[in-house]
């Protein structure tokens, strides 16, 4: 396993932060020698790298931006623009996660949210309960996916042969035609595959368990504390300051079903090289240009295990603290991760920050690029 220590980043890259695209944006290497003598990796491995994605994943569309060293070193895509922007998936859940982060550091929220806040009292709607136990759901435990809910284990559709579900889960909690998002992830209605998250599966915080209709609560916590929506409340305080323009992320609801509100847990559309800058942000421990975006707490708090039954799973963040999700990587990675190898890759250790987003392929090895990064490290 790779040390974790800390290398130094080298040209001051600690104080460096690119200016937004339209003005300029990321610093590059220009040449194979400034891919050496700047970001510090091998140019000859990254090219192998670009070749070998290219020749297995020739169906599908996807960027990679590889940064290192505030340098961005290089860039893989098929037939797009720089700017083109993807449907990230869970990868998401993180940016739910920072948001959290953000208030929960915020004076004039922390009063009233902490992490072992009772989420139901942020919740109105769903009263009257459809579990009683559910009332003991905290924030914290709908962040670290330990509320009980309904997901990937327990969530299994009826049919196993119905090759409509991806997975067979519960995943994504797609409703019904006719029937509201906020409404199954509240226990009011089952989803298609007939997923009902009306009775939890667990009691809170007695084990670990994916599910996006437990995450999906966070929406609506959000929006009865702070009168805002996710997407409007992250393009003003971390989008805005980071050098992203307004973001897409999915709402649901409105008219008779509860909502309009953002989605929680998938449907935030950036580009690759937007999805390195928040990477970066996380790099520099939640600064950008000597602002303090998200506090350095809640980076370290969200990037590390969060309870004791899944170890690979902080808040919101996939973590290889214990050096078991991706043996190769230093134990100080961590990633933002979604379906169709949306992926954000953040080794402080390495000064190392690599962004890939796309349409797929569906499923792919998720140590493919971090393993080719490590043999290209100088």
């Amino acid at each position: 396993m790779a040390s974790e220590a800390r290398c130094l980043p080298v040209n001051g890259a600690e104080h460096y932060f690119p200016p937004p695209e339209a003005d300029g944006g990321w610093r590059y290497a220009a040449s194979d020698e400034e891919v050496r003598e700047l970001a510090k990796l091998d140019p000859t491995v990254l090219a192998l790298a670009a070749t070998q994605q290219e020749r297995e994943f020739v169906t599908d569309t996807w960027c990679v931006s590889i940064v290192r060293n505030g340098v961005l070193a290089a860039e893989f895509r098929t037939n797009l623009v720089d700017s083109s922007r993807f449907d990230v998936w869970s990868a998401t859940k993180s940016f739910t996660s920072l948001a959290f982060g953000i208030i929960l550091n915020d004076p004039i929220f922390a009063e009233r949210l902490n992490l072992d806040s009772p989420a139901y009292e942020f919740i109105p709607e769903g009263y009257p309960l459809t579990d009683e136990r559910k009332a003991r759901v905290t924030v914290g435990q709908l962040l670290s996916m330990t509320g009980g809910f309904i997901g990937h284990d327990y969530g299994q559709v009826a049919n196993p042969a119905d090759q409509a579900a991806p997975w067979g889960y519960a995943a994504g909690t797609p409703t019904r035609l006719g029937d509201g998002l906020f409404e199954h992830v509240l226990g009011r209605v089952p989803n298609r595959w007939g997923c009902d998250a009306g009775q939890l599966v667990a009691d809170p915080g007695s084990r670990w368990e994916y599910s996006d209709p437990g995450f999906s609560h966070l929406s609506l916590v959000f929006a009865h504390v702070t009168g805002s929506e996710l997407d409007t409340f992250l393009n003003e305080r971390l989008f805005g300051p980071i050098g992203i323009p307004p973001v897409s992320w999915s709402r649901s609801g409105g008219g008779k079903w509860i909502g309009p509100h953002t989605v929680a847990q998938v449907g935030l559309v950036l580009s690759a090289r937007e999805l390195a800058r928040c990477g970066y942000l996380l790099l520099r421990g939640g600064v950008w240009n000597g602002q303090q975006i998200v506090s350095q707490d809640w980076v370290e708090k969200a990037t590390r295990p969060s309870q004791p039954f899944n170890p690979k799973y902080g808040y919101g963040f996939w973590v290889n603290s214990s050096g078991t999700l991706w043996p190769e990587l230093p134990t100080d990675a961590f990633a933002m991760m979604g379906f169709r190898g949306n992926r954000c890759w953040v080794v402080p250790s390495l000064d190392l920050v690599v962004a890939r987003t796309g349409t797929g392929p569906r499923l792919m090895d998720d140590m493919y690029f971090p393993s080719k990064l490590l043999d290209a490290v100088l």
